[in-house]
């Protein structure tokens, strides 16, 4: 049985995320005490934040998740999509397809709720993969030096923000959201961090509207003297290109104190915005490539219902067929087998429609897996490319013009942990 969690079940809950993830440091009794109370707020509050938990039949519990209601900005528009996190077995109770039965809870929870599209962050890529998630953007990692930021806007203009300014913060934040496909509104967890003030903020106004602001924590470069440290960039954000370069004059202003500043990113044209893009890594990728950023994949997505993902985002923004249009989608979910099958797709002048067809005889004109279907859907890969992998089978049609009709513009991009 798989159900919310109630106030006697989180100090289990507890205990089994302290073994499956060490590193949050909830191992001792004090720790327990304050995670418990965590989960207990978490769990109460509106917050979009539900934990659920795996029973057996003598109710004892064996494994958990969270679940996440966040909204989001698909393709230039917000939609309600859900995120899961903390997915964590008991330990003497892994292989025994316990963290299956939670997905496949997850994955039908979404479809109830009628919410189409569903991400997380993995421990292991490949293992969620198998499940029907697609590879999200890659996040690179710049280390720069101050220097490196071109210094032509008035550094005279940022000034520290506090947690009195949240509202401004957050209204940017949603602002910046709402103009970048794949952001998340501020979340209740993120406010918490600008009310506890986890990080240091700046910002740029303009008539008295926040039109700029910049997330930092000063950190110790390891094994060097007290004097020696860097800045980390946890969030960057601006909705006028003025506000972009008067924080990157004041970033510029603090190389007598910071000595390099790690920012890391989904955008990979940064590299233009800077005068020196080489890390501190002095590697060469031959033959004379300079590294200046280190990559990693993390966010994936998933469609857990393609007819309504189609109806709620219905490509717009995209270009359209010039005539009436019909097309045959076949996709493969093995994980969330009733997905699996045979689409039809009509664009009739003015939206595009999506039928799941019970039975039919015609050859499809695109055959891939929900995996791929996820990415390519959400701008992170271009069906061009899955092509000329021999990931996807193309039968009677332009896979540029299906890249035009059917791909987002630009790569996703996401600040949100969870």
């Amino acid at each position: 049985m798989i159900r919310l969690l109630q106030k006697q079940d989180f100090e289990h809950a507890a205990n089994i995320a302290a073994l499956a993830y060490p590193g949050m440091n909830i191992q001792t009794t004090e720790e327990k005490i304050k995670f418990v109370e965590r989960l207990r707020v978490e769990q109460e509050e509106q917050n979009g934040i539900h934990y659920f938990g795996y029973f057996n039949d003598t109710e004892a519990l064996l494994g958990i998740y969270r679940l996440n209601d966040f909204e989001c900005n698909v393709n230039g528009k917000f939609q309600r999509v859900f995120g899961i996190g903390m997915v964590a077995v008991h330990l003497l109770h892994k292989k025994e397809k316990i963290a299956f039965q939670l997905l496949s809870h997850f994955h039908q929870h979404a479809r109830q709720e009628n919410v189409a599209l569903v991400s997380l962050y993995p421990f292991n890529p490949s293992f969620y993969r198998k499940m029907g998630y697609g590879y999200g953007p890659m996040k690179y990692e710049f280390k720069i030096k101050p220097d490196a930021l071109i210094a032509n806007g008035d550094k005279v203009l940022v000034q520290l923000l506090s947690p009195n300014d949240e509202e401004a913060i957050v209204t940017l934040y949603n602002d910046y959201a709402l103009q970048n496909h794949g952001m998340i509104k501020r979340t209740w967890t993120e406010r918490r961090y600008i009310k506890n003030a986890a990080t240091n903020y700046v910002g740029v106004f303009e008539n008295e509207e926040l039109i700029g602001a910049l997330a930092f924590t000063l950190q110790p470069v390891k094994d060097s003297h007290f004097l020696h440290q860097h800045m980390v960039v946890h969030e960057w954000i601006w909705t006028k290109p003025n506000a972009y370069k008067q924080l990157a004059s004041w970033l510029s202003s603090q190389q007598d104190q910071v000595d390099r500043i790690i920012f890391r990113t989904n955008d990979q044209s940064f590299l233009y915005a800077l005068t020196n893009p080489l890390n501190d890594s002095n590697h060469l990728i031959p033959s004379a490539n300079h590294e200046v950023a280190t990559a990693g994949t993390g966010m994936m997505y998933r469609i857990t219902n393609i007819t309504l993902f189609v109806d709620n985002m219905n490509f717009h923004k995209l270009n359209r067929p010039d005539e009436y249009t019909r097309l045959l989608l076949e996709i493969e979910d093995d994980f969330l087998i009733e997905q699996s099958g045979s689409y039809e797709f009509i664009y009739s002048g003015d939206f595009w429609s999506a039928t799941k067809l019970l039975n039919t005889n015609e050859e499809a004109n695109i055959k891939m897996g929900i995996h791929d279907l996820s990415s390519w859907w959400m701008g992170c890969v271009s069906l061009e490319s899955l092509h000329k992998y021999g990931e996807v089978t193309i039968n009677n049609m332009d896979v540029n013009l299906l890249d035009r009709w059917f791909r987002p513009k630009t790569s996703p991009i996401c600040f949100t942990s969870f």
